[in-house]
């Protein structure tokens, strides 16, 4: 009587999912819970959720699937991760986008990419797509804990694949992490997230700051925190090509101009930029204008007004590895609440930062509208610039995050008037 092999864990899921996803289709919406109880089930049968005995990690898996501000941001997280578990794999699955600035990171020993927007579809469509992630890079790898360290309330897809990586231990923030601001929420509105994580952490109300979050879950889970600065990683060959751009920049003070936001109602007009920048250019300060394509001609713009020689012009000319390295060799930082801020906190850059946000509503909630409590630049030295009020409808208009509700073009920001950038350098010691 011939004897066939059992197929291996990871070729049952398949199976499993593939049946259960076929059903899923011609089911209710309201029915979609029942099967993935059944899930959970077939991945504790196939030895998914065993723990391990004596608490071993081999395998470590970090999702986080944002912008490139929010990743530089997770870098002391990655490092802190490394130093609990010295001798575990460490998986990182990010966005294409953010690649390039955690491909050399020394903490980890893969990093995946995955492009959240792809996911989207409805709710079966999308945990398909989910599932196939999984099978092609996850569950192969048998993780023993699952970081989901992102904070806010549309984290799902994030909690959906540290579930479906078939992690043991699954450790992060869930969709309702204002907990702490709001009240308890009614039982039903959190089991979902319990579903998913084993230990979903909530913050108390003095951490605000997503760099602190990222830490204090490190510590609510038991594990140690022992520095929290954060880092770039850029090669060497990155650090020459930097050191050539900037050696055409004539010699003085280098400020990093960041005019790149995500937000166009984050974005100071490039025209009052220009009435600091030419006070300061008699400073001896020489401006290094870094950013995407989109924001060519802005720095076009403010490149083709100033004196000549004193703008290096670098928008849309460079890698982020590139962008980080250049960077680092630079003396001060002018720009918005975006990346290329987080990049010069980490190098412990002295910033002027300008926010949207108006100082009359910072205490209102920060934790869900505020920005500039939020994403601050990290252990370094700073002058915030902001609006004392919000500008016209602002003011009176519900709340949303960054309190201006212009989200296509500058509004509240454009309060902050030019000679505000020049005082906020005399009081850094420029």
């Amino acid at each position: 009587m011939a004897i066939y092999p059992t197929p291996p864990p990871h070729e049952r899921l398949d199976v499993f999912f593939a049946n259960m996803f076929q059903e899923m289709r011609k089911a209710p919406p309201e029915a979609h819970g029942a099967f993935l109880m059944r899930a959970e089930e077939e991945f504790r049968r196939t030895g998914y959720r065993e723990i391990v005995s004596g608490g071993h990690i081999e395998n470590i898996l970090i999702v986080r699937l944002d912008l490139i501000g929010d990743q530089v941001m997770m870098s002391g997280f990655i490092r802190e991760v490394r130093k609990n578990f010295p001798a575990a794999r460490i998986t990182l699955v990010v966005t294409p986008g953010v690649y390039p600035i955690v491909e050399l990171c020394p903490y980890v020993n893969e990093v995946l990419t995955l492009d959240k927007n792809a996911l989207f579809g409805n709710f079966v469509e999308t945990l398909e797509k989910i599932a196939v992630f999984c099978r092609d890079n996850l569950w192969q790898k048998n993780f023993s804990v699952a970081f989901s360290p992102r904070w806010f309330s549309d984290t799902l897809i994030e909690l959906l694949i540290v579930w479906f990586s078939g992690a043991r231990e699954r450790i992060g923030y869930g969709t309702n992490p204002f907990k702490s601001w709001l009240g308890d929420p009614p039982p039903d509105a959190t089991a979902q997230d319990n579903f998913f994580l084993t230990k979903n952490i909530v913050t108390p109300q003095n951490v605000i700051s997503d760099a602190d979050r990222n830490f204090y879950l490190l510590a609510a889970a038991g594990l140690k925190v022992t520095e929290t600065h954060m880092e770039l990683w850029f090669s060497s060959e990155d650090s020459r090509r930097a050191t050539e751009m900037l050696s055409n920049l004539p010699s003085g003070k280098k400020v990093l101009l960041g005019l790149s936001a995500s937000d166009k109602n984050r974005k100071y007009p490039a025209d009052k930029y220009l009435i600091a920048l030419r006070e300061l250019v008699n400073r001896n300060m020489r401006f290094v204008i870094v950013g995407g394509k989109s924001e060519t001609d802005e720095a076009n713009f403010i490149e083709q007004n100033m004196p000549l020689g004193t703008v290096l012009n670098l928008a849309g000319k460079t890698t982020l590895r590139e962008t980080e390295a250049v960077i680092s060799k630079t003396d001060f930082y002018i720009g918005h609440d975006t990346g290329i801020l987080h990049m010069a906190a980490a190098r412990k850059i002295p910033c002027v930062v300008l926010y949207r946000e108006a100082q009359d509503r910072e205490n209102i909630l920060p934790p869900i509208f505020s920005g500039f409590r939020r994403f601050p630049p990290w252990q370094t030295k700073a002058m915030i610039l902001r609006p004392a009020h919000p500008l016209g409808e602002c003011a009176t208009l519900p709340p949303c995050f960054g309190w201006c509700h212009h989200l296509n073009e500058p509004h509240c920001i454009t309060q902050i008037p030019p000679q505000a950038i020049i005082e906020a350098f005399d009081k850094l010691g420029s």
